[in-house]
């Protein structure tokens, strides 16, 4: 009977995730090309535009890249700072917050007080506690959030090849598909 009720737990929980697991997508490009001597010439030019405006597009990266880099130390050390002041503001509402539990206080009213409840009910039950600040910063993310906000990565190349390979009187189906894993 044990051996049962294992099973058909674990099958349950096997039913919830699965029917928790949110599908992932992909978009597809699906190019058709012309016919003929002079569409494979223009698609080959074609070819040549994506290539270098794909390297244009890596050079301005890694020239940004190389500007913003002497930054990314010092956003870093504000990171930091700014960390330990959420924490130290966390750290002071959670003793504020157990010392109202461990009085039979009410829950904290507003940045500068308490007030007391003279009814049987306790509204600190209603109220979870501060929330936690979440995960101290890493170099890497303020290093990854720099280079988002100042530095380009898409340079519009895919776009400008698929004008042109229309251009050249071939046709382009984007399709966004299903990926089951």
């Amino acid at each position: 009977m044990l051996k049962i009720l294992q099973l058909s737990a674990l099958s349950a929980t096997a039913c919830v995730l699965v029917a928790c697991a949110t599908p992932r997508y992909e978009t597809v490009r699906i190019y058709q090309p012309p016919v003929g001597a002079a569409a494979k010439a223009c698609i080959q030019g074609c070819e040549r535009v994506l290539t270098g405006c794909q390297s244009d597009c890596k050079a301005a990266w890694q020239s940004c890249t190389a500007r913003v880099e002497p930054q990314v130390d010092k956003h870093f050390a504000q990171a930091l700072k700014s960390y330990a002041a959420q924490l130290r503001r966390y750290r002071s509402e959670l003793d504020l917050y157990e010392m109202d539990i461990w009085g039979g206080w009410g829950q904290p009213y507003g940045p500068y007080g308490m007030w007391y409840s003279p009814w049987p009910y306790r509204p600190y039950h209603f109220y979870p506690g501060p929330v936690p600040p979440g995960e101290p910063p890493t170099r890497d993310s303020v290093q990854a959030q720099l280079y988002q906000s100042q530095c380009k990565d898409d340079c519009g190349c895919l776009d400008q090849y698929d004008a042109c390979y229309k251009g050249c009187g071939g046709s382009l189906k984007v399709e966004t598909r299903r990926i089951d894993k």
